[in-house]
């Protein structure tokens, strides 16, 4: 009997490499922020279904105190939700959902520096106008 650990991490490819699929999607979010842990525990959400922490703790052994701040930082990202249930258990957006959501926030960012580039653009355009701060000796 495998247990759920090698069912995870021996997931199967079309080539049969399943170990450099796991490392492809584990690269993939670690573009996206995600530490290999994080990337562990989206990826066998994703497989898996929805699960407690402690399910997590166990199939992918990760100390549960980890486990929990993990979640915490994935839910905090936008990518992983809390389902009020007992025992409470944890889902994962997709990652298209989270994507989406990613890109308009960094467009959100974006907006708002070039604003200020050109607000300091505009304040600097007329700062010969203003007088030069003097000292007080």
């Amino acid at each position: 009997m495998r247990n759920k650990t090698q069912i995870y991490i021996k997931e199967e490819s079309p080539q049969g490499n399943s170990e450099t699929l796991l490392e492809n999607r584990i690269n993939l979010l670690f573009k996206f922020g995600f530490s290999s842990n994080q990337s562990k525990v989206y990826l066998y959400l994703s497989k898996m279904g929805n699960n407690t922490a402690s399910q997590l703790s166990k199939n992918l052994n990760i100390p549960r105190t980890e486990t929990y701040h993990l979640l915490k930082t994935l839910q905090e990202k936008g990518c992983v939700f809390r389902i009020h249930e007992k025992p409470m258990k944890f889902g994962i957006v997709s990652i298209e959902e989270f994507l989406e959501k990613w890109i308009h926030s960094e467009k959100n960012k974006i907006k708002k520096l070039e604003e200020t580039l050109h607000l300091i653009q505009k304040l600097k355009s007329t700062e010969n106008f203003i007088p030069a701060p003097q000292k007080i000796i």
